[in-house]
């Protein structure tokens, strides 16, 4: 009985269920597309090391996406049991015990939730396999290892929001056994007006411009705090931007109102009043959105910055080849290259010192990242050393000579069992050279105008090499850089959109079920006004106008907290700003359609039964 009974107030509630459950199963199948690629065995076995940065990246964001999971379903529950509390307080009413309507509440919660997790994981599927197909082509690891469906993934993702909804169901039962029958019954008549206290508000005012400044200040500055302004950054700026919309919204609008001859004209205070009545929930709910909507429109602009920016972080490799002494087929292979370069030096290492012949640097001279931009280190630039002392040992240990052993170490074989960077490296005479008694190393260095275009050949060297040299302990070469910039470069991309588009429809659900939790209560108020003889035009553009500010605020605010928070990653991209167009252009698009559906829902529940 209790079963239909829930399955019967589900279908009613259908259209309020299916915002709960978009937000729900993107998140879902987001969750478990992250956790397929952690957690392909197969998969990362063959691809270690390659595809390591882009396993971090996903996990990341299954971490992120998780936490923000948690706040969003207490949210929209929290709404879903606010809209249901009349229906329950009149089924206690007719003599229903708290006992049966709890076991519905539970029901109900676990049916949207199973649901939820089905559907989120068949599409979850469907997305893990474009996911693969994708970052084979991207980071060039074409692969028959790749499953999509993996039961590990599926296993943590059913545990994870398993426990979640359990939770939830918990939360939402106790909520409804606290509350009396008759505060469920007259639920919708009880407004949200709180006591004017001027100087807590200004307090609360002042207290949260300092933590949002406080967190600004750490996000700017991130090169020197290092992780510790992250996690400052994230416990100053929640709380003050909550704190910000629970003390401005009321007297915002407070002081709107008292303007007569703004508030007067046509029915703006009947819009004004909409507002004042809400504001104390307002501010919850606009702290929540804002907050989403900066880690939506961030985790994307950051993803295609990233994306963007691939090719210049290549760059700090200069030498797109090194090989020693080249085989026939590597030989073959690089004379097919467009080269820019082509340079031999000869070299020999012994007892962990490599030596080069003086003279050759004289004409071919080496190359060293110049010592400056300490944040940003990819943008420094590439200059010839000059003067190299000879018969001096350099080593990374030796104060100041870092730069230059790490320019020495692009000369090392990156395909040695070695570490290259530990060696230590020195220049002599061709005399001295020809009397160290070890095999002479042909060194060849190749330098192209575009990497990118020739990309196939440094496959091909690349494979060649690890063929000649199966035991080496690890690569260090251009093309091994190229692929973990990639898939980093990719996997932020991809990460960050997918996030984005889960958190956009997170924040998008909280505020439809905000503004249409309170539709049901604002039908009396609309008919009223239609009754003493305001035209449906009025009233509809009313209602637009209140939805507008509404959806513009939190956008407002939330675009701040980006644009000051992308400051974050210049250590890794010189400008993040310069690709903000695109993100930006279309999360307005997708907000505004946001805006515009809900508007029509809204206006559909308070206007239908105005006749015209």
């Amino acid at each position: 009985m209790m079963l239909k009974l829930s399955l019967t107030s589900v279908k009613k509630r259908w259209q309020d269920y299916l915002v709960l459950m978009m937000g729900l199963m993107i998140s879902i199948a987001i969750f478990y597309m992250f956790q397929t690629l952690s957690l392909n065995s197969d998969f990362l076995k063959e691809n270690i090391p390659a595809i390591q940065m882009v396993v971090f990246v996903f996990q990341l964001g299954a971490i992120l996406l998780g936490m923000i999971t948690v706040v969003y379903i207490l949210y929209a529950n929290s709404f879903l049991l606010s809209m249901r509390k009349k229906e329950y307080g009149m089924y206690m009413m007719l003599g229903a015990k708290k006992r049966k309507i709890s076991q519905m509440i539970a029901i109900e919660t676990i049916f949207i939730g199973l649901l939820s997790m089905v559907i989120g994981g068949l599409v979850g599927t469907g997305l893990a396999q474009l996911m693969g197909n994708y970052l084979s082509k991207a980071i060039d690891l074409p692969s028959k290892t790749y499953v999509a469906f993996v039961p590990m993934a599926l296993l943590v993702t059913v545990i994870f929001f398993g426990i979640l909804f359990i939770m939830t169901t918990i939360i939402n039962v106790t909520k409804f056994r606290k509350t009396r029958t008759l505060d469920l019954l007259y639920s919708e008549g009880q407004s949200e007006r709180r006591k004017k206290r001027p100087v807590m508000t200004i307090i609360k005012m002042l207290i949260s411009l300092v933590l949002i400044g406080i967190g600004y200040y750490c996000m700017m500055n991130m090169g020197s705090l290092q992780l510790i302004g992250v996690f400052i950054a994230i416990f100053t700026i929640t709380p003050g931007t909550f704190l910000f919309f629970g003390s401005l919204v009321p007297v915002v609008v407070s002081w709107i109102k008292g303007m007569e001859k703004y508030s007067s004209k046509g029915i703006r205070i009947f819009t004004l009043s909409q507002l004042s009545f809400k504001a104390s929930s307002l501010a919850r709910v606009l702290g929540l959105v804002t907050m989403l909507l900066a880690l939506s429109l961030g985790a994307v602009t950051v993803g295609q910055a990233f994306k963007n920016f691939s090719e210049d972080i290549l760059k700090v490799n200069y030498n797109d080849v090194v090989t020693y002494n080249a085989t026939v087929d590597i030989q073959k292979e690089i004379d097919q290259l467009d080269a820019k370069e082509k340079i031999h030096y000869q070299s020999k290492t012994k007892e962990g010192t490599t030596y080069f012949v003086a003279s050759e640097f004289e004409n071919n001279p080496l190359l060293m990242q110049e010592e400056g931009n300490v944040e940003n280190p990819f943008m420094n630039p590439i200059v010839p050393v000059k003067n190299l002392k000879v018969d001096h040992e350099y080593s990374s240990q030796t104060k100041g000579e870092y730069y230059i052993t790490h320019a020495f170490s692009q000369l090392a074989d990156s395909y040695s069992s070695e570490n290259t960077f530990a060696l230590t490296y020195k220049v002599v005479s061709q005399e001295t050279f020809d009397t160290i008694d070890v095999k002479k190393d042909d060194v060849q260095v190749i330098r192209v105008e575009d990497y990118m275009s020739q990309v196939d050949h440094f496959k091909t060297i690349h494979a060649l090499e690890k063929e000649r040299n199966p035991k080496a302990a690890s690569n260090m070469s251009k093309y091994d850089m190229y692929q973990s910039v990639q898939g980093m470069a990719s996997g932020f991309m991809f990460m960050g959109f997918f996030l984005g588009f889960a958190f956009l429809a997170m924040l998008a659900s909280c505020l439809m079920f905000k503004i249409l939790s309170g539709a049901y209560q604002d039908v009396a108020r609309y008919d009223m006004l239609h009754k003493i003889g305001v035209r449906r035009q009025l009233l509809v553009k009313s209602l637009r106008k209140e939805i507008f500010i509404i959806f513009l605020v939190p956008a407002f605010l939330g675009v701040v907290h980006v644009l000051v928070g992308l400051k974050m990653f210049t250590m890794f991209i010189p400008n993040p700003y310069q690709y903000i167009a695109l993100p930006f252009a279309v999360y307005s698009v997708v907000y505004f359609i946001y805006y515009v559906v809900t508007a029509q829902l809204y206006k559909n529940i308070v206007l239908p039964k105005i006749k015209s």
